[in-house]
């Protein structure tokens, strides 16, 4: 073996032990949290750490799923990410096409759209809870609706502003002179080749609406309970139920993790995409 092959390895090694660590360092606070929710409460805290029970319970689990609240809030948590997703996409392609294409609003507006991601959440939301609270909308599907789709309506159009971007403009004009209207076009041609970017914004919108919390204590009641609002209602008058909230943690990660596998195809090819302009 030459030094060059030799070479080659040992940098395929490093990389691959970097990628190692970083695995690691992410995955142990998800092992932790399985392993936990299968402990007994004497395990779970105990010093020297009891990383593998020898004993494992299922206590947690069958306590979280006779809790009267875990069906309502998982349904909650289904109805109002997917619509506030169903929104947010479909509103946010509409405009990052008109922003990207015909340059609606100028230079200015897509600056005053990424200004609302930088204004800190809880600036706005004691105005948006009077406000709420003087339309009697608190505790309402529609108010977590609005509220979720507003904030990630300034993400999404700029996730897909550099997938209009890539279309080159000799496809659209022809099209038109094929005899195809506006509205045609966007439904029939630009859409579909761009159908990537928005999966991949649909995912990473649901997700953030999915995991939401500072909003949904606050606007959310008996009703509307979301399930990170079901988790961390797990207290107890010892303290924190640490067995039956991660319990609760993993059930609700897994309606996420299981779109992320359907739709990884669609994810990575977007990003990947959308990365190039």
């Amino acid at each position: 073996m030459n030094s060059r092959k030799l070479k080659d390895h040992l940098f395929t090694g490093f990389k691959t032990g970097i990628l190692l660590l970083f695995f690691l360092f992410f995955m142990l606070p998800i092992v932790w949290v399985a392993l936990t929710s299968i402990k007994r409460p004497v395990d779970q805290m105990a010093i020297p750490p009891v990383w593998f029970p020898e004993q494992p319970v299922f206590d947690s689990y069958l306590t979280l799923f006779q809790n009267p609240d875990f069906v309502t809030s998982l349904v909650n948590s289904l109805l109002i990410s997917g619509i506030a997703t169903l929104i947010t996409v479909v509103i946010g392609a509409i405009a990052a096409y008109s922003i990207e294409r015909f340059r609606t609003g100028g230079p200015l507006l897509p600056n005053l759209l990424l200004m609302t991601r930088m204004i800190p959440p809880v600036v706005v939301i004691v105005p948006i809870f009077l406000l709420a609270y003087r339309v009697n909308l608190l505790d309402t599907y529609v108010l977590l609706i609005i509220t979720y789709s507003a904030l990630n309506m300034a993400l999404i159009i700029w996730l897909l502003r550099s997938f209009f971007a890539q279309l080159p403009v000799e496809m659209e004009e022809a099209a038109m002179i094929d005899g195809c209207s506006r509205i045609g076009l966007f439904f029939r041609i630009v859409l579909p080749v761009v159908i990537p970017g928005i999966a991949a914004a649909g995912l990473i919108c649901f997700i953030f609406c999915w995991n939401e919390f500072l909003f949904a204590v606050t606007l959310s009641g008996a009703h509307t309970k979301t399930m990170p609002v079901l988790t961390s209602t797990f207290v107890s008058e010892r303290g924190l139920d640490r067995g039956l909230m991660s319990a609760s943690g993993l059930i609700s990660s897994l309606p996420v993790i299981v779109l992320t596998i359907v739709f990884q195809r669609y994810l990575v090819s977007g990003l990947t995409q959308g990365s190039v302009k």
